[in-house]
């Protein structure tokens, strides 16, 4: 048991090391994120014709800048002189796309294995997080979107579409980048190998050595 404690607490003390040190890079990297934040998603879910608008910009909240807003229009309800319903969705960037990544990151790098594999494991586990945060922000921008006309749902279909809605915000921060991590990460065998680098199983050698 002791041998098994030792690793583990390795691993939780790198992983507090990397995700403590990932989160201090924010106030370098904020801004740069929040912006490449906005531009995917104008190219992925931005609007511009007379069925729908939809268009993202920085929102200034109190002394925080890292918040996005997505504005979304149904031009077929606005008036001649502009006024009409607009939905906002605000969101703060930092703990919707960032924070996710970070947890992401310090799990990769805090698992013992060759460098080589972490760095693709980062790589590949980059990509799918984001993405998911990008499907997760378009579920959110056409659950919005059926509040001023553009989609058509009954009261059931709302509630249950917000309900999905919740479920997929509130599983981006843990659930997500873990599975993530473990998908990407580890191969058939690593646990194994684990298992006798830290000496809870005999490796074939040592069984062959034995008397």
């Amino acid at each position: 048991m002791k041998l098994l404690i030792r690793p583990a607490l390795r691993f939780v003390v790198c992983f507090v090391c990397w995700y403590v040190a990932l989160l201090f890079l924010w106030p370098i990297a904020g801004q740069a994120y929040c912006a490449a934040f906005r531009a995917v998603g104008t190219l992925l879910h931005g609007s511009n014709d007379q069925r729908k608008e939809i268009s993202f910009e920085p929102l200034l909240s109190g002394y925080r800048d890292d918040y996005t807003r997505v504005v979304i229009v149904n031009p077929a309800m606005m008036k001649a002189d502009g006024s009409g319903p607009v939905r906002h969705l605000d969101m703060d960037t930092r703990a919707f796309g960032w924070k996710p990544l970070v947890l992401l990151f310090a799990l990769v790098l805090a698992t013992p294995l060759p460098l080589g594999r972490r760095m693709s494991a980062l790589l590949w586990g980059s990509l799918c997080q984001q993405g998911f945060v990008m499907l997760a922000l378009g579920f959110c921008i056409w659950q919005e979107s059926s509040e001023i006309g553009l989609v058509s749902l009954s009261a059931a279909d709302k509630e249950a579409a917000m309900g999905v809605r919740s479920l997929l915000t509130g599983q981006l921060a843990v659930a997500v980048p873990v599975l993530i991590w473990v998908l990407v990460t580890f191969r058939r065998g690593d646990f194994e190998k684990m298992t006798q680098q830290t000496g809870l199983t005999e490796s074939p050698q040592s069984r062959q050595n034995a008397p």
